[in-house]
């Protein structure tokens, strides 16, 4: 008879292995029986709490669990399963927490069946080509080892739905709202995969629509020539239903004797950075209109977040501040002689958002208005002369971190 060979599973062996097939019992069977074998009593059996497992296999992280059981139990290995001094969590955290839980793995026993858990995490604005924390298991998302009972399987989305004909969009606000890979926490893993910076002009369109089990709505955008862009939140805080409006011929109307010019910021002064909080790489406009004088009598600035600024003007003085809201609806409106000889800041007080500051300077200078988008992860600002001519400019803050907009094209 030839010498019974013993497999001599470790527990890390029994984790990662497939399904046992019938020689290989024979074979532990034989082994255990073997008064001269040293490692004849290590069998799965005794090594793990749950018994012998019957089969393992990879699962499908994106089909979504909620722990269902009040006295469930959540374990750092099967190894340590039913210890007290391995409960890695519990119902109450889980159930506390909302959190959403993908099976990585599944393992089955002669008794019960178990699963290797992840919490569900939205990421932000990591590389499209390989988003961080998008593998089926890292440290931070991991939740340990549950009995399947424990969990019930539901849908994170409730319906969704393809248009019949595409639905025009396109930007109010760049800056508070991305453009999403899945809806946050949908699946296993969301991330941020394109942004609103370079898209404060482009006519966008929506082709479909999902309700999350939340209720939020989401639309996913492609562009006009059909690129495809990813989910964005549904608001008309984010977007404006229609056809794509240019600011200056909506907000400033000139007249048939009037003539109107638009400045654009160049690509390389945005300094192609993208900021957590802010449309850093967003080209900043100037509407400049004329009458048969030449001379300036209105000025409408989009800023760095796509907020219109207008100006109105008579003899080479502004006459009236008029601030926008991201959809182009009257906000503050300044008639006020000295505050138009000094500066004006337009900002919320309950809102965190960008707040849009105009300087004014005196006839004599060169200058004519200064308007200034302050944000979080930078400054931008477009400097108008009396002559016509603009500047722009964008400043990134030190300590700040950004990523390449190249990334989110």
């Amino acid at each position: 008879m030839k010498k019974t060979v013993l497999l001599g599973l470790t527990v890390l062996g029994v984790l990662t292995g497939g399904c046992a097939t019938q020689n290989n019992q024979a074979n532990r069977a034989s082994a255990s029986s073997d008064s001269n074998s040293p490692k004849r009593k290590q069998t799965v059996s005794k090594t793990l709490p749950i018994g012998q497992i019957i089969s393992s296999e990879k699962m499908d992280p994106d089909v979504a669990y909620k722990v269902t059981n009040k006295k469930a139990k959540f374990y750092d290995s099967l190894k340590v399963f039913g210890k007290k001094s391995g409960i890695f969590s519990d119902y109450e955290t889980v159930h506390g927490a909302n959190l959403i839980l993908g099976a990585t793995e599944k393992y089955v026993t002669a008794d019960n069946t178990y699963y290797h858990v992840v919490n569900y995490q939205s990421g932000g604005f990591e590389n499209s080509i390989s988003p961080e924390g998008s593998s089926d298991y890292n440290d931070e998302a991991d939740n340990g080892y549950v009995k399947a009972s424990d969990l019930t399987k539901f849908s994170t989305v409730k319906s969704q739905w393809t248009y019949q004909k595409k639905q025009p969009y396109y930007v109010a606000d760049a800056c508070n709202n991305r453009i999403w890979n899945r809806p946050a926490y949908t699946v296993h893993y969301t991330y941020v995969n394109h942004v609103f910076d370079r898209l404060s002009t482009t006519q966008l369109y929506a082709t479909k629509e999902l309700v999350k089990h939340t209720g939020s709505h989401y639309v996913y955008l492609e562009t006009a020539k059909g690129k495809q862009l990813g989910w964005v939140y549904k608001t008309p805080k984010v977007l404006i239903a229609g056809k794509y409006r240019d600011p200056g011929k909506q907000l400033l109307g000139p007249k048939k004797h009037e003539k109107m010019i638009q400045k654009i910021q160049s690509r390389k002064s945005t300094k192609n950075r993208v900021g957590v909080n802010d449309s850093l790489s967003m080209q900043q406009r100037v509407y400049l209109v004329r009458n048969r004088k030449h001379q300036l009598t209105s000025v409408l600035v989009m800023g760095m977040d796509n907020r219109p600024v207008k100006l109105t003007i008579h003899n080479g003085q502004v006459t009236k501040l008029s601030n926008y809201t991201y959809r182009r609806k009257p906000w503050k409106i300044v008639t006020n002689k000295k505050k138009l000889r000094t500066h004006y800041r337009a900002e919320h007080a309950y809102i965190d958002t960008d707040i849009a500051e105009t300087t004014f300077y005196s006839k004599k200078s060169k200058k004519l208005a200064m308007v200034e988008t302050i944000g979080y992860d930078g400054i931008a600002h477009a400097i108008v002369y009396r002559n016509g001519r603009v500047s722009f400019k964008t400043h990134v803050y030190k300590n700040v971190i950004t990523y390449p907009l190249a990334d989110f094209k």
